[in-house]
């Protein structure tokens, strides 16, 4: 396998991970995947939106766990190139039976994830759900 295969190879590895540490409920496991200078990018209209750093991150996914179910993650599109991963994937939605659809573009260095950007493709459900359950807490 030639060097260019095996580092796009490589990438995708250290991003699965993290959507399967998610679903056995470790989503945290992933920071020691994550690069000292990892940046992450979301969109602001989430609650969890905002530009982050390792920590920040780290500190901001078991809210994300409880907003969105990993156990029911699908990936409708699992594709890199070289250290570039792009994961479009359709998640569950906590305390529905709907889903959402997300893409997710990640930049990985020396065995690291340096970069994640987020796009989600409609919100809606997500939000509303968001909604009620800081009405409901």
């Amino acid at each position: 396998m030639s060097t260019s295969h095996q580092e796009t190879d490589h990438a995708k590895a250290i991003v699965k991970s993290f959507y399967d540490g998610g679903a056995r409920g470790h989503i945290t496991d992933f920071a020691s995947s994550l690069a000292e200078d990892f940046e992450l990018f979301v969109p602001e209209f989430l609650p969890w939106g905002g530009k982050f750093d390792k920590a920040g991150y780290v500190a901001l996914l078991p809210g994300v766990a409880k907003a969105l179910d990993f156990t029911k993650l699908d990936y409708l599109s699992f594709v890199a190139e070289g250290r570039h991963v792009v994961a479009l994937i359709e998640i569950g939605v906590q305390g529905t039976d709907t889903t959402t659809i997300i893409s997710e573009h990640w930049d990985i260095e020396d065995g690291k994830a340096v970069r994640l950007r987020v796009a989600y493709y409609d919100p809606t459900i997500l939000l509303e759900q968001l909604g009620a359950a800081a009405v409901g807490a």
